[in-house]
């Protein structure tokens, strides 16, 4: 009986080491499955296959091996093409870096401006007649019959450009990235082109850089070197300067490059710009950021151009007054919130009190609801 019984133990064991064995091959083969799949959707070849691009972009998708003349490799390290890459033809003279300058960018390929963006490019032309305002516009073919976009060509100080995308990126520290890589296959294709955009612009030609949502309420010329705080906790991307060649967009600019993710929204713009002053400035919070930590840089508080935070951005509808301080230079009206939210031309609204007086030639030709 006790080796009947000692025979059923072992049997038992070896059993359940059996079980044991079998149910860690099926672990290990169900995560190396799950390991595989991440790896091959996540891949370029897959996202390309597969999927289709948020943006359709003529050249932002170099799966076609292709070689310059100026180079054995194409532009993604692909050697032995047989095709030859494409010549783009410069289209945008580029502003004087000597003088001061501003641009704007629309990203999303419309063919003109709305009302209220175009409100944005008066107010930054009235405010600052002796800076330059650069509109950068990706569509191929701009609608130059359309309302604002005439108005605002009645300013000098205004200038309305077309870029092809794929010479602007190209021979710059972003050509891997925008044709090599699946951005504009993410979810936030529009708004990563347009942060890697503002980016590129005063790398190359210094200046300031507003969203097309900031109305300008006062002159911006006495400020230089800065950027603007959303809150006590975070910088924004939506109002800032740099001088031609400064060390802080260059240290964005490979910042960007070498931690893009496309699966974030704010993490390739605002939290970049935090990243990268928290290192520039050997600073714990924005709170630390001074002028000499800093090394010149300036930060400027939200009251400069973020009065209304993001969540109280329906105080810009309300019927009520404002007073806006002299440390607000501009206001941000936070589009990506309030743009299904309609203005009344003839209202007492604050959006509309600020475009009858901040931009009053757009304001002229607004429709009755805009």
């Amino acid at each position: 009986m006790a080796k009947y019984s000692v025979r059923r133990w072992f049997n038992f064991r070896r059993n359940a080491k059996k079980r044991l064995h079998k149910l860690f091959l099926l672990i290990v083969t169900l995560g190396l499955t799950i390991l595989t799949f991440i790896i091959v959707t996540n891949s370029d070849f897959y996202v390309r296959t597969v999927k289709k691009p948020v943006m359709n972009i003529p050249g932002a998708d170099r799966g076609r091996c292709c070689v310059s003349i100026h180079h054995s490799l194409d532009v993604c390290g692909r050697s032995e093409c047989l095709w030859h890459c494409p010549q783009f033809e410069v289209e945008f003279i580029s502003p004087s870096k000597n003088h001061e300058h501003a641009f704007f960018h629309e990203t999303s390929g419309a063919r003109a401006l709305d009302i209220r963006q175009a409100c944005a490019i008066e107010s930054a032309a009235l405010s600052n007649l002796n800076l330059t305002i650069y509109l950068l516009m990706t569509a191929g073919d701009i609608d130059w019959n359309a309302t604002t976009m005439k108005t605002l060509k009645s300013y000098e100080n205004v200038h309305i450009h077309s870029i092809n995308l794929g010479e602007y990126f190209s021979h710059t520290p972003f050509e891997e990235w925008y044709f090599c890589s699946t951005w504009n296959y993410g979810p936030h294709a529009v708004s990563h082109l347009s942060d890697a955009l503002r980016f590129l612009t005063l790398y190359k030609y210094g200046g300031y850089y507003f969203d097309l949502d900031v109305i300008m309420l006062q002159s911006v010329m006495p400020y230089h070197n800065f950027i603007g705080a959303e809150d006590e906790d975070n910088l924004a991307a939506g109002a800032f300067h740099v001088e031609y060649l400064h060390p802080v967009i260059r240290t964005a600019m490979e910042e960007f490059r070498n931690t893009y993710r496309k699966d974030s929204w704010g993490y390739n713009g605002p939290l970049l710009l935090t990243r990268v002053m928290t290192k520039w400035c050997s600073a714990d919070n924005i709170q630390t950021m001074t002028t000499n930590t800093c090394y010149g840089f300036r930060i400027l508080p939200p009251m400069a151009f973020y009065p209304v935070k993001w969540f109280d951005w329906e105080e810009y509808f309300l019927d009520k007054d404002i007073v806006w301080g002299n440390e607000t230079i501009g206001t941000h009206v936070w589009n990506k919130k309030s743009v299904e939210t309609p203005v009344y031309k003839n209202s007492t609204q604050v959006y509309a009190k600020l475009a009858r007086s901040k931009c009053p030639s757009i304001f002229a030709v607004a429709p009755d609801v805009f």
